[in-house]
């Protein structure tokens, strides 16, 4: 995968991050959490939080990924800025998950 159809696709997926907070009523107070994890965990993560944004990223593309979504986020809107720390111990993790922790499933 060629390094701009990588920031596309992260470009795609903050997109796709707006649009879901338009729909799901986001507040200027909301925010996303961002967190790579396992497909166990992303399985765990979208069945507790409502929305989730689900990407599956292959090792090689994680870092390059990551980073443009950050600067796409700080650049689309003030409150984007507000995300989590992202984990990159092992290369086993390949789902990226956007989630609100406010917003859990009842």
């Amino acid at each position: 995968m060629s390094e701009q159809s990588i920031i596309r696709n992260a470009r795609e997926y903050v997109y796709d991050l707006r649009n879901a907070a338009n729909e799901n009523g986001f507040k200027e107070t909301d925010a996303w959490q961002l967190s790579l994890v396992s497909k166990s965990e992303k399985k765990t993560l979208e069945k507790n939080y409502r929305p989730a944004v689900v990407v599956g990223l292959l090792p090689g593309v994680i870092k390059t990924f990551i980073t443009e979504v950050k600067e796409a986020m700080n650049r689309a809107n003030a409150a984007f800025t507000r995300i989590g720390t992202l984990d990159l111990k092992t290369c086993e993790m390949q789902y990226l998950v956007a989630y609100n922790n406010k917003r859990v499933k009842r």
